[in-house]
């Protein structure tokens, strides 16, 4: 019982350093962003601000225009989640149910397409917003990130609707559901879960998305979150206070939104865990 016991201590404890770990970086990022800037460069590092420095909070947006890029990484991230996971679920869905030559290999495909580098896309994808006239404003960015999202979540819900239960479909088409009603009443409720999480993943794939922005972005008013915390590096004399500030702002809606989600995301990992 005792040797139990002293093993069970020992995981709680392993279990608390890894916590720590996990949670410093965060807790680091909030207290630098409290802190003034004399304070953020004394030699001995504070774990607490002697004073509150909420100043770093409104210079970020007054100083470094961070409320546009703000806004419009909110608006690319959720039209292009909504976007790919209203694509995927009929691709997936194509894929699983109809047959056409080449179906088998459509999943290693989408999976591929996800897994490419981006360093290997980026040049021919400026190329083409150039030559159709979407380099420099957010409008390009709507045609580049469903490159990543809609190859990610078609393969998410193909191996989702592969555990699907045909029949509820069966049963729906004889009672004379189209195929179209189908998919609305019957396979897009219990889905829920999957859709879900594959909309918070595909949000969060662009909120945090920084080498295509970089490519493609230059003017300032069209930036989204990433490019205007990296433009704060331009001195030898990093803002560390500001700077920490926005990426706790950056941070908090992710934060919020999987905190929120969160029994959704377990229940669209799980769903099709087990073969129905």
């Amino acid at each position: 019982m005792m040797r139990i016991r002293k093993v069970s201590i020992g995981w709680y404890i392993l279990l608390l350093a890894f916590v720590v770990v996990t949670l410093f970086p965060i807790y680091w990022m909030l207290v630098t962003s409290l802190k003034s800037f004399q304070e953020v460069y004394t030699v001995v590092p504070t774990f607490w601000p002697k004073k509150l420095e909420w100043g770093n909070y409104l210079q970020i947006f007054s100083k470094y225009d961070y409320g546009p890029a703000l806004l419009n990484s909110i608006e690319v991230s959720a039209v292009v989640a909504v976007l790919s996971v209203t694509v995927s679920l009929f691709s997936a869905y194509s894929v699983v149910r109809l047959r056409f030559p080449g179906r088998k290999a459509m999943p290693q495909i989408f999976l591929l397409s996800y897994l490419i580098p981006q360093t290997i896309l980026f040049i021919p994808i400026y190329i083409f917003l150039s030559n159709i006239h979407l380099t420099n404003v957010i409008g390009g960015l709507f045609f580049i990130y469903p490159t990543m999202t809609i190859p990610y979540a078609t393969w998410v819900f193909i191996t989702h609707f592969q555990n699907f239960p045909v029949e509820l479909e069966e049963a729906a088409f004889v009672d004379g559901a189209t195929r179209l009603q189908t998919i609305i009443r019957v396979i897009v409720p219990p889905s829920l879960p999957t859709i879900v999480s594959t909309l918070i993943f595909s949000f969060t794939i662009c909120w945090s998305e920084y080498i295509y922005a970089l490519v493609v972005i230059s003017n300032k008013g069209q930036r989204t979150i990433t490019l205007a915390l990296s433009n704060m590096l331009v001195a030898d004399i990093i803002p560390w206070g500001p700077l920490m500030a926005g990426a706790v702002i950056a941070a908090v809606p992710i934060m919020a939104i999987y905190m929120v989600a969160s029994k959704y995301i377990v229940g669209g990992l799980t769903l099709g865990s087990v073969k129905g």
